[in-house]
């Protein structure tokens, strides 16, 4: 049997975690108060090397529960085949897939996925580029553009990552953002 990869590095990680949230939660509706724990799996799948911010749970370290529950709600996905204009505004974190023209305003991070195109003011934690933007982006933590990534425009971080390949034109300020600069 053959299986597409996706080139995309947050889709797999992704998956994985949506298939073990699954497999907790039929696990917790089938155990009863009297029986015991089956035995723990000999190894979980090795995950790639892929460095998820901090918002993205770790699969080995997954909590059960109605906790499973907050941080899907914590989670905004524009899809692909979506676009979005007007203001975004989320208290958790946000993936975009699809094409986003406005503002994005996020408590935690953004990451705008390979083939996406953000036309727009963000504002957020942290912000990860494998796709298109441009417009003013500020992050009050990080900024990571990589190779297959392009941003034109305004950009303030702290901290820039910019990867080999990737394509970053306009005015960048580092450091943290000042009262008098909006």
């Amino acid at each position: 049997m053959f299986r597409r990869e996706s080139r995309d590095p947050i889709e797999r990680p992704l998956s994985q975690f949506r298939q073990h949230l699954e497999q907790a939660s039929l696990e917790d509706e089938e155990i009863a108060p009297d029986e015991e724990l089956p035995a723990p799996a000999a190894q979980e799948p090795v995950l790639p090397t892929y460095q998820r911010p901090p918002a993205y749970p770790q699969t080995e370290a997954v909590p059960r529960g109605s906790s499973l529950a907050a941080m899907d709600r914590a989670l905004s996905v524009v899809a692909a085949n979506a676009r979005w204009e007007g203001t975004l505004q989320t208290e958790g974190s946000l993936i975009i897939h699809g094409q986003v023209k406005g503002a994005i305003r996020a408590s935690h991070d953004v990451t705008i996925a390979e083939g996406a195109s953000v036309d727009a003011e963000i504002s957020a934690q942290n912000v990860v580029v494998h796709g298109t933007v441009q417009g003013r982006i500020e992050a009050r933590g990080r900024l990571e553009i990589h190779a297959s990534g392009q941003v034109i425009g305004e950009v303030q971080a702290p901290t820039l990552v910019v990867h080999e390949g990737a394509r970053l034109s306009g005015k960048l300020k580092m450091g943290a953002a000042d009262a008098s600069d909006r």
